[in-house]
């Protein structure tokens, strides 16, 4: 049904139409199946309405002709234009000297556009935005593009500019205009002063609703260039995992002697939920070269890294029973001494019962399985020692937990272990023989935490604050072998036994609040007392000093007040060296994601690397965080060598925003590295426009 407005009465609409289109204008003239409308003219179809000087409506086709200061007004869309072909139903048509199209995140116009079916439009002499200012932020000026709003784009001969000043030229991109769909991201550009200039480059692929990947491609102007993908996937509620592979080659003019031709990066993580209750998880962590994660990888934490690792495990648990097959290998180097120790399960296999109350209140637990574990360790001389232990092993415990009192608890555990190992030395020598050796000990433990003391403080007449000191005593035994059985077990360390005292004193402060009491301070301190020094864990610290009475003395501050702020605090005190051979202190307010954060890590440590070889670490780190909405995201981290006196890392991330533009600044400097470089990296963020994944690590936290 029509409706007009003019200077005359209004005359009875049409009846042609199976739906009513309402048209105003102040001269309307009909002839045939052609409406034409001039002077003010609106029209109104379903939720679409279109403002012009002039309309010719064909009301057979519902093709319409509009021009003189043309306003197509949609759901979605604002269109202004000088001239419009346009067909109501199929939404589809041509628009000449396009001013602007109005979408939400996006602003677009062109020359001239084609709208064809599936909202895709065509463009010639285009440009686009997602800046609301008159004279936008940022803005691409194209000879050709293809657009699917809420999708993606595609232009041709674009021209980058900021506000009116072009920034760079590219002959083709395509990129998305949503958070999941396929195209090109914003590269980043950069300088080291090793590597030389940087260039960086990705594309996003949306394969399927579950799986995507993002294909990143690097250049190194002064050493080669590499590229790799990140892979995900999600199949079903029960089967996730992501997978990322980097490849670098360097030039021939520009390889250091330090490291390989070419290297390659491996990392693989998987979980998946199997029929029955099964569960399998994999990982894989794998650097062809040590030196070359060193040099390249631009995360702190992964660059220090000298470990590969690989394992898989299949595990179930029901009501008390759990099972768990494993295959695993891990790699350690350290760069610092030049030593590096290799150890693997192929496999380990683990079927385990907990707490099975058998009579009253007596609980039987075991642990058996098998396994075949095989160690290297290289030392600084480069001679290697090896090991291969396969054994079968059964542990039974029986337990009995004891609450005489409120304020005491006591358990009591006794058990056994039989061991039968499949190889062992020949008696009297470290040949490694084919034959079975069968061991059986003896297993107590006992514990007893208490008499607990505490007392209440009042705020008012309600009470505040619970005060509990609980003093505690752990003891563990297993019996000792013959001289023969022990010499004949193949171990890196030797034969090991539990026969030590554990006894300290806890204090926990509990404060009440409306929800649930909560712990704010716990303080605690105790000691290990071994009483066969050389069959215990000394041998770990101590393998050819077993005559030392190693009993460290472990101190623990845990302060977790009200609001956005704790702190941990730790020592380990050697009793025979007279020092603190670990101490840690990690103050830390707020949370990665607040508007304000800041962590301090610091440790201090010795390990002992052979008889006359320790190596002492003093390294404190510090990450920060501060976010201004909608101004500014800014980002340190630092690293120091303390004992050294030397920095080892500076970090530098802000991003800038600009209303619609982000600015993405990343200054990195690396003391560590063979020459210390220092990395300066640039990108920008154009609304949903992301910039590209730097494969070769992401910021720290």
């Amino acid at each position: 049904m029509f409706a007009q407005k003019t200077d005359q009465t209004t005359s009875e609409p049409p009846q042609e139409l199976t739906e009513p289109i309402k048209l105003f204008a102040r001269v309307q003239e009909k002839k045939g199946d052609t409406v034409l409308a001039s002077g003010e003219v609106e029209l109104h179809f379903r939720d679409l309405t279109l403002l012009a000087e002039e309309i010719q409506l064909n009301t057979a086709s519902y093709e319409i002709v509009a021009s003189g200061h043309v306003t197509l007004q949609l759901p979605s869309e604002i269109i202004s234009c000088d001239r419009l072909i346009y067909n109501l139903k199929t939404r589809q048509g041509q628009m000449e000297q396009v001013q602007s199209i109005a979408r939400p995140n996006l602003l677009f116009g062109a020359k001239s556009l084609v709208k064809k079916a599936g909202e895709l439009y065509e463009m010639k002499q285009a440009w686009l935005t997602n800046c609301i200012q008159p004279v936008p932020r940022w803005s691409f000026s194209v000879s050709q593009a293809s657009l699917k709003p809420d999708d993606f784009i595609t232009i041709k001969e674009a021209v980058f500019k900021i506000k009116k000043v072009p920034v760079f030229y590219l002959p083709y991109l395509r990129y998305p205009l949503k958070e999941r769909a396929t195209g090109f991201l914003f590269p980043k550009v950069g300088f080291t002063r090793v590597k030389g200039v940087f260039f960086s480059e990705s594309f996003y692929w949306a394969m399927a609703p579950n799986l995507d990947a993002t294909i990143t491609a690097d250049f190194y102007g002064h050493q080669g260039a590499g590229a790799g993908t990140e892979f995900r996937y999600l199949l079903g509620r029960d089967t996730k995992g992501e997978a990322s592979f980097y490849y670098f080659r360097f030039f021939n003019h520009s390889h250091p002697e330090d490291l390989p031709r070419q290297a390659h990066l491996l990392r693989w993580q998987h979980q998946q939920l199997l029929p029955g209750g099964w569960r399998l998880d994999g990982e894989i962590n794998y650097a062809s070269s040590f030196n070359f994660l060193r040099e390249f990888e631009s995360n702190f934490s992964y660059g220090i890294s000298a470990n590969r690792s690989q394992s898989l495990s299949l595990s179930k648990s029901w009501s008390l029973f759990s099972f768990n097959l494993r295959t695993s290998r891990f790699e350690t180097y350290f760069p610092q001494t030049g030593q590096s120790s290799v150890s693997s399960y192929w496999p380990q296999l683990a079927f385990n019962l907990f707490r099975l109350k058998i009579f009253r209140s007596f609980f039987l637990s075991w642990q058996s399985g098998y396994l075949n574990q095989s160690y290297s360790y290289t030392r600084y001389d480069q001679t290697t020692t090896s090991y291969r232990n396969a054994q079968l092993f059964f542990r039974p415990l029986l337990s009995l937990p004891l609450i005489p009192f409120p304020w005491l608890t006591l358990n009591l555990s006794a058990g056994g272990n039989l061991t039968y190992y499949f190889q062992t030395y020949a008696p009297g020598t470290t040949t490694r023989v084919d034959q079975p050796l069968l061991v059986g000990q003896k297993k107590f433990d006992g514990s007893l935490e208490g008499p607990s003391f505490y007392k209440i403080y009042f705020r008012g007449h309600e009470p505040y604050l619970k005060h509990v000191i609980e003093p505690f005593l752990k003891y563990s035994y297993e019996s000792p072998l013959s001289a023969d059985q022990a010499s004949r077990i193949i171990s890196p360390f030797g034969f090991i036994r539990n026969n030590q005292v554990v006894y300290g004193l806890n204090q926990d402060f509990i404060i009440r609040t409306e929800a649930s009491p909560r712990q704010i301070l716990t303080i605690g301190i105790s000691q290990t007392y071994y009483f066969d020094p050389p069959t215990s864990e000394i041998r770990r610290y101590y393998p050819t000093q077993l005559d030392r009475h190693y009993s460290p003395i472990n101190f623990l501050f845990r302060f977790y007040p009200e609001g956005k702020f704790k702190l941990d605090f730790s020592a380990d005190y050697n009793t025979y060296e007279k020092n603190f051979y670990n101490i840690r202190l990690s103050p830390i307010y707020g949370q990665p994601e607040d508007n304000l954060f800041f962590s301090l890590n610091w440790s201090k440590s010795y390990y002992l690397l052979g008889p006359d070889n320790v190596f002492w670490s003093n390294q404190a780190g510090f990450q920060a965080g501060f976010r201004w909405p909608e101004k500014l995201d800014l980002k340190i981290e630092m690293q120091r060598d303390l004992e050294r006196k030397k920095q080892i890392f500076t970090g530098v991330s802000a991003v800038y925003h600009y209303q619609c533009l982000d600015f993405v600044l990343d200054l990195r400097m690396y003391y560590y590295r063979t020459k210390p470089d220092t990395q300066f990296k640039f990108s920008l963020r154009l609304g949903n426009i992301s910039q590209s994944t730097d494969l070769l690590g992401k910021f720290g936290f």
